[in-house]
């Protein structure tokens, strides 16, 4: 008996040597498969979340929070590292190659990503209802915008956005005279100035700014029977060097419509500004949307339907 179990002991030691591990569990411990694998994959995760508005921003973090939570345990404890540094210009584009950030959430078809390498989650994250536009013009032209019931009145109106963003070349496809320049931070100072007649932001973020930038805003005002209406979805764009952070993402999502949480994530943040804005009973001007890629091709949203 004692020799058996002396070769035994020997044959544990010789099978633990073969396998490559440098330490031996005690004698009835084992090893947790799972355990080791979650303390392997444990890790940071860098997201970028500058250039947007306060309450879009909380929203985007609590999907992503959700989705992490329901991989947990496949995947194991992330650290959600977050910045909301504000990038002008192209260089929003450089945040995977210059910066080195894990993901962010932006446009599909965002012509800034046109040239970089990336890794895009192809299910929307807000339902598509940055593409619902509510118009912004001077109060004293409040009447003029009033009267307006069709497209081609607005087309011979200009639209004023800030540089490079996405909308520019969309409403241009679409026929409006785009004037193109600034920052979002200088954006209600040029409708001031007369630069341009109007513009026009995301049905999620309009009360929003109203309320946090109400000095940039004074004599300002939302068109409250018009709605500028194309497909904009909002995607997770990850790192091209991390598929295992798109993987993650892409499941999680998956995770979060089939329970229905996304919806409930929605409806949150924007039930009652959607009842409050009365987006169903406006007059809809719909926009073709042509940087959708072709993975989006066919997105719809049906929010005021």
């Amino acid at each position: 008996m004692k020799i058996f179990i002396y070769f035994r002991h020997v044959w544990i030691v010789a099978l633990f040597m073969i396998l490559g591990f440098t330490t031996i569990p005690a004698e009835g411990k084992g090893i947790n498969p799972e355990t080791s694998e979650k303390a392997v994959q444990s890790r940071e995760l860098n997201l970028w979340s500058g250039n947007r508005t306060t309450v879009r921003r909380d929203y985007e973090r609590e999907v992503l929070k959700e989705v992490l939570r329901v991989t947990n345990d496949e995947y194991g404890e992330w650290e959600l590292i977050e910045c909301a540094e504000d990038l002008h210009g192209d260089d929003e584009s450089l945040v995977f190659r210059e910066f080195g950030h894990d993901l962010t959430v932006t446009t599909a078809g965002n012509p800034k990503f046109e040239h970089e390498r990336k890794i895009m989650v192809h299910k929307s994250v807000m339902m598509g209802i940055l593409g619902y536009r509510v118009l912004i013009v001077r109060e004293e032209e409040a009447e003029l915008f009033a009267n307006i019931e069709s497209e081609e009145e607005l087309q011979k109106l200009r639209f004023g956005v800030p540089y490079t963003w996405t909308d520019a070349g969309l409403f241009r496809e679409n026929g409006y005279n785009v004037v193109e320049g600034g920052s979002y931070e200088d954006l209600f100072e040029r409708l001031h100035n007369h630069e341009f007649d109007f513009t026009a932001l995301g049905a999620n973020e309009v009360e929003n700014v109203f309320d946090y930038r109400k000095e940039e805003t004074e004599g300002l005002v939302m068109v409250d029977h018009l709605l500028i209406y194309y497909p904009f979805p909002m995607l997770f764009y990850v790192n091209p060097d991390e598929p295992e952070v798109a993987e993650r993402i892409r499941k999680g999502m998956k995770i979060l419509a089939e329970r229905s949480t996304l919806d409930e994530i929605f409806l949150k943040y924007n039930g009652e500004l959607i009842d409050r804005l009365n987006l169903s009973d406006r007059t809809v001007i719909q926009l073709r949307n042509p940087l959708l890629p072709e993975e989006m091709a066919d997105f719809e949203s049906s929010l005021t339907n």
